[in-house]
């Protein structure tokens, strides 16, 4: 059995072993050596996947040397287990997609939410104890309360599993596993490990206020009070059919509701006015203004989910983030570890990062190694983070929402106050392009764009899985590496598959340019920490100006760092140090008066690029100790990677040459494996072969 949540980890249940004269204790320790050598993993297959195996036979009979102290097996023997591998693999039934035939000897699950999904679907239909797979992934255990503990465990694969439920119309099975509490509690954990602050806090007073009436109508009366039939229709109502069959209870509809939600209309259920419009579900009596509460402006930590047990993310085998000082040697940050499914870590607080990262086995690089100008990990502050747009960040229904089971409208209820632009439309569908080849490898020779997504973590431009209450920007993290990308990019290649895949992984439709619905900023100021990656002053001036009413500041290094609207003249200089003062210039006389024209851009979204991108350049060719201007050099160490690229509905797994990784990107860290991103609902991991 290959089980992708433990990262590659294969598991053996029973091993038989005949004809061999030894005592059976020292057998098993000899085999037990022998086949961790081994390299037991069918190559193609995702590493998310988990593959459970019911027999495999020796493929070469006599050949493993049990009786000699070896570390690993012959290679002979080795290929011919690949092999065998490879056929139970080939021939595997995938539970996701159907019935698995009676005579079937392995099954295959793409990822976890396929597993979890799987695991409460045969429980539901009461097949579970039936079949062998679920008896050796979980021995000796009630399949039922599993699925509870197991969901709730992994709370970043629930919407994903529910999508899966919703397309076998068992939704209203599945969700009556979970009582009102564990559906309180899930609910709570899937806002929090995808990010969803604001909506989260929309919840917590009114599902307190239910609990409470709840248990006062029973003391008083007998039995449970009312349910929220008579409410408004919820706001994700058009999205998720399938809340109509879930009955009263309101912990069941929201977490439903909003877990379809985060895989139907991901970038609508982060939007203020869906906020608001919850709010307005929640209490169909309140006044819109006394329920009204931006994501800006989320409540205090005391306002947390009532009974709720602190919510911890998904820990990955990532280095964490660590502080860095001027001038100094980069600290090193912790060892790359083994994902534990029993721990998951506390919530941290955003935190500066470092780039010089360990290896695999917990040590530093090698001393041997060419030191590099920096590292990106200087401290970083929040740059600004505009609102979406709401009529162009706005997904349509997928394929999902709209063949999935729908129950008949009960008696006219009346419709939440969510804004006409939040509807989805009826006539236009989207479903992503590969989702059907989800798992299958799929080639690119810029592999290394997703080097990217780390660069915007190290930026803290997006929050990782340390920080899932990070409000960053509200442009989708795969439409910033494929922006940001082709402007490093000397050779775009436009036929390359990564492109596609970014455009699925940001849900966007055919034709539709990325960033849509990201509204940048007016006005740009570099964070001040930005620039302790530069160093001290080298007695290059600052060049500032006021052109065309607006002022700008130029770093030496070719970068704007300010470009704000300008004031009258004879305010210019007070306004100009004020501005500067979070630099650290006391006197703008050391500054130097010339030309700094603007950016040359048609939109926002381009001058917020050709702002961003300059910085961006001249960072990673410090990183990496590349001349200033280097954009081939750039373009061949970072981005021009062979890979292979694994998709699944809650992974991206990009495999790389170990042999071909250059080691100004190891010192460097972008090659850092990311983890759970809460800002893509997705875990993003680097794979070395």
């Amino acid at each position: 059995m290959r089980d992708g949540a433990g990262v590659g980890e294969t598991i053996i249940g029973r091993l038989k072993l005949r004809g061999a004269d030894l005592e059976p204790l020292s057998a098993k320790l000899r085999l037990e050596s022998l086949l961790s050598g081994a390299h037991l993993a069918p190559l193609g297959l995702p590493p998310s996947a988990t593959v459970c195996i019911r027999r495999l036979a020796d493929p070469r009979p006599g050949m493993l040397p049990v009786r000699q102290l070896t570390v690993r097996p012959p290679p002979a023997w080795e290929e011919a287990l690949v092999q065998a591998l490879r056929a139970q693999v080939a021939s595997a039934a995938r539970p996701a997609r159907g019935a698995v035939p009676a005579g079937a000897e392995a099954v295959l699950f793409l990822d976890r939410a396929e597993l979890l999904a799987c695991l409460a679907s045969d429980v539901c239909r009461g097949t579970a104890s039936l079949n062998w797979w679920w008896r050796g992934l979980f021995p000796a255990a009630d399949l039922a309360r599993r699925v509870v503990a197991e969901w709730l465990r992994r709370p970043e694969y629930v919407p994903a599993a529910l999508i899966h439920v919703a397309r076998r119309q068992e939704t209203p099975l599945v969700a009556a596993l979970f009582s009102e509490d564990e559906a309180r509690v899930l609910l709570a954990r899937v806002c929090e490990v995808h990010g969803l602050t604001a909506l989260s806090s929309a919840m917590n007073e009114r599902l307190r206020e239910d609990r409470a009436s709840v248990a006062d109508s029973t003391f008083a009366h007998g039995h449970p009070a009312p349910g929220p039939a008579a409410r408004v229709v919820s706001p994700w109502d058009t999205w998720v059919p399938e809340v109509k069959t879930l009955g009263a209870s309101l912990a069941h509809q929201a977490w439903v509701g909003i877990s379809l939600m985060v895989q139907r209309a991901p970038a609508t259920v982060r939007l203020t006015p869906f906020v608001e419009a919850v709010q307005a579900w929640l209490h169909p009596s309140r006044p819109s203004h006394e329920v009204a509460r931006t994501e800006a402006d989320p409540p205090p930590e005391s306002q947390a989910f009532e009974a709720v047990p602190k919510v911890s993310t998904p820990r990955d085998p990532s280095a964490s983030r660590a502080d860095s000082t001027l001038n100094a040697s980069p600290s090193v940050t912790e060892a790359r570890g083994r994902e534990a499914d029993t721990s998951m870590p506390t919530l941290a607080e955003p935190a500066s990062a470092d780039l010089l990262v360990q290896d695999e086995d917990g040590l530093p690089p090698p001393a041997a190694a060419p030191r590099v100008s920096d590292s990106l990990g200087a401290p970083a502050l929040t740059p600004p983070s505009p609102e979406g747009s709401i009529a162009a960040a706005v997904l349509t229904p997928t394929e999902e929402a709209l063949t999935a089971n729908t129950a008949p409208t009960p008696t006219e209820q009346p419709q939440a106050a969510v804004p006409s632009a939040m509807h989805p439309s009826t006539t236009e569908h989207f479903e992503p392009p590969s989702a059907r080849a989800w798992g299958l490898p799929i080639s690119t020779g810029l592999g290394g764009l997703f080097y990217l997504v780390n660069l915007g973590l190290f930026l803290e431009l997006y929050g990782d899985f340390s920080q899932p209450r990070f409000q960053g920007l509200s442009l989708s993290v795969w439409d910033f590496v494929t922006l940001v990308g082709k402007r490093l990019l000397n050779d775009t290649r436009p036929n390359d598959p990564v492109w596609s895949v970014l455009a699925q992984l940001a849900g966007r439709r055919p034709g539709e340019a990325p960033g849509q619905g990201f509204e940048p900023p007016e006005a740009w100021h570099i964070p001040p920490a930005w620039l302790r990656a530069f160093g001290a002053p080298d007695g290059r001036p600052w060049t500032w100006s006021i052109t065309g009413g607006r002022m700008r500041a130029r770093h030496p290094q070719g970068f704007l760092v300010l470009d704000v609207p300008a004031l009258v003249d004879d305010a210019a200089e007070s306004r100009l140090r004020h501005e500067l003062a979070p630099y650290g210039f006391t006197d703008i006389a050391s500054l130097e008066l010339g030309a700094v024209p603007g950016p040359d851009a048609s939109t926002p979204l381009e001058r917020w690029l050709a702002w961003l991108v300059p910085y961006v350049r001249a960072r990673l060719e410090r990183a990496l100790g590349l001349a200033p201007g280097d954009g081939s050099a750039l373009e061949r160490i970072v981005f021009a990677q062979d890979a292979r690229i694994h998709l699944t509905a809650t992974h991206v797994d990009v495999v790389l040459s170990l042999a071909l990784l250059p080691l100004e990107v190891r010192v460097a860290g972008l090659d850092r494996d990311v983890g759970w991103l809460p800002a893509a609902g997705r875990h993003l991991t680097f794979h070395f072969d």
